[in-house]
């Protein structure tokens, strides 16, 4: 499918602010319009390991930004070799829309004298005639500061002033692709089938949706997210869940839990009681004192015999707390650790939620779902 080539602004002489020059237009009606083609040649990138500052750490920092703003996946299928055909053509569609419509490359000048006493359409302050600025074709006779000349959504400068417009604003190509499609968390790219996984705020292609321990596949399974990922109750009850303090066994994903300044406990009677009396503390004030807990103030200097008048300070009874054990609040408490109300305990303050995969009952979860899209 033979797609438009751009029409770039051009730079005939370097411009006062010091920015590179315009990119030259696609050599032949085959181009792919991925920007990255203009830069990335062999000769572009010197084998040597870059030292600070040097023209080798520049061209990989410069390479590095190119790729996180201008991903070639979101443009070429030839970065895309999983893709099916209706999803080749979608992708095909989607980039020469883009190129038509949205993409261009800032030019920058020194601000006119009819622009004399403009604002800076970022940041608003006033531009001087003469000025350094930046101008976008696609937005009028508007200009920038050249530090101003940003991605809306990141905040971050523009690679040689190659930007996206939709609805009076620029963006970097990543975000201005994300606009419009939704982006796979695991292989980066923009997803065209009709349907994806979404959990804690990311997507998925369906046969993405892994475990990041052993990859199995958890559509229909309950997982747990561990750092923006998904794992597999398997694989975090092995290698991430924690030891309750009181019986020394591992807190299952879905278990209910008491935490408190890192320390972990089952909620059931057996383990949420007092150390000394064995009361349950289950929607019971309780304290902490040197990793077990206590029913009462007594209980707790009952627990040293040695303890003086002093050691009652570590107890939730207490009116000055102990700086090194807090008290622990009774258990129930709003926005505090408690097993009170039969829900299990999400998030812990670790990352960490446990939800369902596609085709389970939500239950108490319920973060993952799926989500459907025109084609």
């Amino acid at each position: 499918m033979s797609l438009p080539s751009p029409a770039w602004p051009q730079q005939d002489e370097p411009s006062p602010c010091g920015t590179t020059g315009a990119l030259p237009p696609a050599s032949s009606d085959s181009d792919s319009g991925c920007a990255l083609e203009e830069y990335l040649e062999p000769p572009e990138v010197p084998p040597c390991s870059p030292q600070p500052g040097s023209a080798c750490d520049r061209t990989r920092l410069r390479a590095r930004a190119l790729l996180q703003q201008l991903p070639p996946q979101d443009c070429d299928e030839r970065y895309c070799p999983g893709l099916a055909e209706e999803e080749r053509r979608q992708l095909r569609a989607f980039s020469a829309r883009r190129r038509q419509e949205a993409l261009g490359q800032g030019l920058a000048c020194p601000v006119p004298g009819p622009c004399h006493g403009c604002p800076c359409r970022k940041c608003g302050r006033r531009l001087n005639k003469g000025d350094p600025g930046v101008s976008a074709s696609r937005l009028g006779d508007q200009f920038w500061h050249p530090s101003c000349f940003s991605c809306h959504f990141c905040q971050q400068q523009l690679v040689d002033l190659i930007y996206f417009q939709q609805d009076g604003r620029i963006y970097c190509g990543r975000h201005h692709a994300e606009l419009f499609r939704p982006r796979c968390a695991s292989c980066d790219q923009l997803i065209f089938m009709e349907e994806c996984i979404e959990a804690e705020g990311r997507r998925w292609h369906l046969e993405h949706f892994c475990c990041l321990e052993c990859d199995e596949p958890l559509r229909g399974q309950r997982y747990v997210m561990r750092s923006g990922r998904p794992c597999c109750r398997r694989c975090f009850e092995s290698l991430f869940a924690e030891p309750c303090q009181a019986c020394g066994d591992p807190i299952g994903a879905d278990s209910e839990r008491v935490t408190h300044q890192g320390l972990h406990w089952h909620a059931r009677a057996s383990c949420l009681c007092c150390s000394l009396c064995r009361a349950p503390l289950r929607g019971q004030p309780l304290t902490c004192l040197r990793g077990r807990l206590f029913c009462s103030d007594s209980c707790s200097r009952g627990q040293d015999g040695s303890s003086t008048a002093s050691d009652s300070s570590d107890s939730a009874f207490a009116s000055a707390p102990s700086p090194e054990c807090p008290p622990v609040p009774r258990a129930g408490a709003a926005g505090r650790s408690s097993a009170a109300g039969g829900g299990r305990q999400r998030g812990e303050g670790d990352g960490r939620s446990l939800c369902y995969g596609v085709g389970a009952n939500p239950g108490d979860f319920g973060d993952g779902r799926r989500l459907c899209y025109g084609g």
